[in-house]
């Protein structure tokens, strides 16, 4: 992974990628009124405050929305195509954006997955791995009632 596809160092975001490398998962929340809020911002956009503490979270939540690559964003990307990147809405509320590790089945809005990262030349990336759908039609092993998957 070269520098452009790293984070950088931003103070704002140093807490959230400190815990990631600590396999933790913190959200930004509001010092005064308690609102979390993902991407970090300097300031709370529902009261104001410039107050924030950084708290660990549920590390689960619900496949929002995905799109599968099948061009690489990136040069360094190339060599994994395809690849699937999800927008998850965490149990505890914002939404947050990272890769679907593969399970051989193609992901569904609504299924549940919880992260984990991945450390990529010294640097943890946000993962994603399904944990089971939310669809009724769907069994436990990610099969229809009719037995085709």
């Amino acid at each position: 992974m070269t520098a452009a596809l790293t984070p950088v160092g931003d103070p704002l975001t140093a807490p959230f990628w400190e815990a990631a490398r600590r396999g933790r998962l913190v959200i930004q929340r509001c010092g005064d009124c308690g609102a979390l809020r993902w991407p970090p911002l300097a300031g709370c956009p529902e009261c104001r405050s410039r107050e924030a503490t950084w708290d660990e979270v549920d590390p689960q939540g619900t496949i929002w929305s995905f799109v599968v690559y099948h061009r690489g964003f990136a040069a360094e990307l190339k060599d994994q195509i395809p690849y699937t990147v999800v927008m998850v809405q965490l149990d505890a509320g914002p939404y947050l954006v990272g890769r679907l590790i593969e399970d051989g089945r193609k992901p569904v809005i609504g299924d549940r997955v919880t992260v984990g990262f991945a450390e990529i030349d010294g640097v943890p990336s946000v993962r994603w791995r399904t944990t089971r759908s939310t669809d009724p039609e769907k069994s436990k092993d990610g099969e229809n009632s009719n037995g085709k998957a």
